[in-house]
């Protein structure tokens, strides 16, 4: 990577030294894992090995509960390296947070660490349907949006569930959207994952018919209570899930910077007789585009930062403190597609080949802006809390 990453957290955790030791390995693959729309099983399993995929687990399930700083530069690192690998590893990261959120017996199940790290993934968006039966709940449904579900041990997909003539609501008559854990025997992948960029996560939609799911195998969004108590299961879930959608996009626009700054000294354009790093208005952009990746960085890490040392020290995370994570991850999302293009439309012709790494960067980050946790519609939220006073619901903040 190169030295002008500036990274969130203080020191190196092994997991990320796993990433920065896999990285070269990671970089000879990318084309392959594009072409099969799903980053290989080894590739999966070696990251897993170096216990990559345990950082969000509890200690006490034999996991490395790390620090969110260290979570999201791990994210980051790895999407500099590989897009798809780094989306892979916000989806195994972000999921395995829930499992301070389970009951004690299902945790155990689902997220024992103390040999293999398990992997969770799957969808929150509760296109499921759930009903009441003896010992649970029966689920059917589907979902878009199956990122890593290939490699999972377990798939989640959110879920209304139906009580009388209605579905479970919380007090304040928003819907509870239960977030289901089902065996992977239990869940159908459909073939039909065929983006234009991200190309490698492999987020086909995934079906269950009928599945049963035993009492406590779920989580419910904003309304579970922790059963394992710490920093890391203390900060906000959505400022956390943004926040490390949002580290994505910034590595993907470190690394276009850094392939930009390589492409520039090596292109002389038609009619030319000097390779375009020469031309002031290159220059420009590429400074504009660094300083726009530059300030999104700062601005998402500050936000992280305070937040962190608030849970470190024991604090309740404030409506504001929710606020400026959700703004944060959305801007920084912004930014980045926003200085990609400055270096996509830099690169002149060159950029449209396949084998120019710059349209892939700018297919990948534009497929990154559409995540519905750091679209524009986060901005709008928190400018009408600013504007209107109004409490967000349980599972906006």
């Amino acid at each position: 990577m190169s030295e002008a990453v500036q990274t969130i957290a203080p020191t190196v955790s092994p997991a990320i030294a796993a990433i920065r030791e896999l990285r070269t390995e990671i970089e000879r693959r990318t084309d392959e894992i594009e072409a099969a729309k799903c980053v290989p099983a080894d590739l999966v399993a070696a990251l897993n090995d170096r216990r990559v995929f345990g950082m969000a687990i509890p200690k006490s399930l034999g996991g490395e509960e790390c620090d969110v700083p260290e979570i999201l530069q791990a994210i980051e690192e790895a999407s500099y390296a590989d897009s798809s690998v780094g989306w892979l590893a916000m989806i195994y990261l972000t999921t395995a947070t829930t499992a301070a959120a389970l009951s004690p017996e299902w945790a155990k199940k689902v997220y024992d660490a103390h040999g293999r790290v398990p992997i969770a993934a799957g969808a929150t968006a509760p296109t499921g349907k759930g009903k009441i039966v003896d010992g649970g709940v029966e689920v059917t449904g589907r979902w878009q949006w199956g990122s890593g579900t290939h490699h999972a041990d377990w798939i989640c997909g959110g879920t209304m569930v139906q009580d009388g003539d209605d579905i479970r609501r919380f007090p304040n008559g928003e819907p509870m959207v239960h977030v289901m854990y089902f065996e992977k025997s239990q869940v159908k992948l459909h073939d039909n994952w065929d983006p234009s960029g991200l190309r490698g996560t492999g987020s086909v939609d995934f079906e269950v018919e009928n599945a049963f799911v035993p009492e406590g195998r779920w989580t419910v969004l904003g309304g579970s209570k922790r059963v394992i108590d710490s920093p890391l299961y203390r900060f906000p879930f959505f400022g956390l899930f943004a926040a490390a959608v949002a580290s994505v996009p910034l590595g993907i626009a470190r690394r276009a910077v850094d392939d930009f700054s390589e492409l520039a000294r090596k292109k002389i354009p038609a009619w030319q007789k000097k390779t375009i790093n020469e031309s002031s208005v290159t220059q420009l952009e590429l400074g504009r585009a660094e300083a726009m990746v530059e300030g999104a960085h700062r601005y998402l890490a500050h936000a992280v930062q305070e937040v962190w040392d608030k849970m470190v020290a024991g604090e309740k995370a404030s409506i504001e403190d929710r606020r400026q994570l959700r703004m944060a991850a959305s801007h920084a999302t912004i930014m980045c597609a926003d200085a990609v293009d400055k270096l996509y439309n830099a690169g002149g012709g060159t950029s449209v080949h396949g084998h120019c790494s710059m349209q892939r960067h700018f297919r990948d980050i534009h497929t990154a802006t559409q995540h519905r946790m750091v679209g524009i519609g986060s901005l709008q939220l928190a400018g009408n809390i600013k504007l209107t006073d109004k409490a967000p619901g349980v599972t906006q903040l």
